[in-house]
């Protein structure tokens, strides 16, 4: 599955490297996604002028699964990280400015799914243009190299559940409305249909929050695994010139693909967590920075306000959303220029 993914975003970031489908997929990753959003603002708008209390809760609706969705999203790229196609694969050449967020998953996929089903459920031809308008946006996404096929596609499935979820909330919120208007009309008769796809979409949600805190205990395990292995067996190489040297800058933009690094740069701020970590901010001139981790396992005492050169195992803190140095092996005052040794850096 990881190999079709990889394929595909090739694919189509390769196909899009010449103009003018080049700025045409810029632009409908970037900025299509308004035309859906005003396609659900004018069913607004119009079923306010026809105080037409049954679309605007099923506008409200997939308002509220859209910020919903979109809260998942941020949620996912805190607990699992996963590194965008233009940083993780090199034959993919970003089109427009790289971010350093997670690939997984899609905000701009999620967002226009669930304002497509707010539209569809008021209006089935102006739903599917926005429909249509949201798969263009999901694609663009790839061609960019911003997102994996999965990313989108996960996204489009949460936008589109979100929205399910709440459809049995849809007669109360007319009532709602129906008594903010004052329009004297009971709300029509809750649907089948709706209890089912709210039903539907709250066990799929469901389970992709299982398999994010099954992601979390695996990643949560992994760590204690470490640690106790580096503890017990005390087999962690020490010596700095075993650490090869890389820049702030790259292994901070999650270009730095072996496990061990050695970097240097000034200690701008130290903090101890209430886990008994210590926390170094490593900063670079350009303002990239890293986090030296100092654990409680490997207690190492913490560098303040100086130049340091600093070795331990590159890591990605999805809880954070920043690189990291975990654990920290050793640190030393001042640029150790020694060249580095040994096949350590697989």
């Amino acid at each position: 599955m990881l190999q079709v993914d990889r394929a595909i975003v090739e694919s189509l970031n390769r196909i899009a490297q010449h103009e003018p489908l080049r700025l045409a997929a810029l632009l409908a990753a970037d900025y299509l996604i308004v035309v859906p959003i005003a396609i659900l603002v004018g069913l607004v708008v119009a079923a306010l002028r026809r105080r037409d209390t049954h679309a605007l809760a099923l506008a409200t609706l997939g308002a509220a699964g859209a910020a919903g969705a979109l809260g998942l999203d941020q949620l996912a790229g805190h607990l699992y990280f996963r590194l965008r196609p233009y940083w993780a694969l090199p034959t993919v050449h970003p089109i427009g400015p790289r971010a350093g967020s997670s690939s997984f998953f899609s905000p701009h996929a999620t967002l226009a799914a669930a304002v497509a089903v707010g539209a569809l459920l008021i209006a089935r031809r102006w739903g599917l243009a926005s429909a249509l308008l949201g798969l263009l946006v999901a694609v663009a996404q790839v061609m960019i190299g911003a997102h994996y096929p999965a990313d989108v596609l996960t996204g489009l499935l949460v936008g589109g559940l979100a929205v399910a979820a709440l459809l049995p909330l849809r007669r109360w919120l007319q009532r709602l409305l129906d008594r903010l208007l004052h329009t004297g009309r009971a709300p029509a008769a809750s649907r089948p249909q709706e209890l089912r796809l709210g039903v539907v979409g709250l066990v799929l949600l469901v389970g992709l929050g299982g398999w994010l805190v099954a992601r979390v205990q695996d990643h949560g395990l992994r760590v204690a695994l470490n640690r106790a292995d580096a503890r017990l067996a005390h087999h962690l190489l020490t010596d700095a010139r075993l650490y090869r040297p890389a820049s702030i800058d790259r292994i901070a933009t999650g270009r730095w693909r072996p496990t061990r690094a050695r970097v240097y740069g000034q200690v701008t701020f130290v903090n101890r967590e209430l886990d008994g970590d210590v926390h170094v901010q490593l900063k670079a001139p350009d303002g990239s920075f890293v986090v030296l981790e100092i654990i409680p396992e490997l207690p190492l005492a913490a560098p303040h306000d100086d130049r340091i050169t600093a070795w331990g195992i590159v890591r990605h803190d999805g809880l954070h959303n920043w690189w990291e140095l975990h654990p920290l092996i050793g640190w030393a005052h001042g640029h150790v220029n020694a060249p580095s040794t040994g096949g350590l850096d697989d």
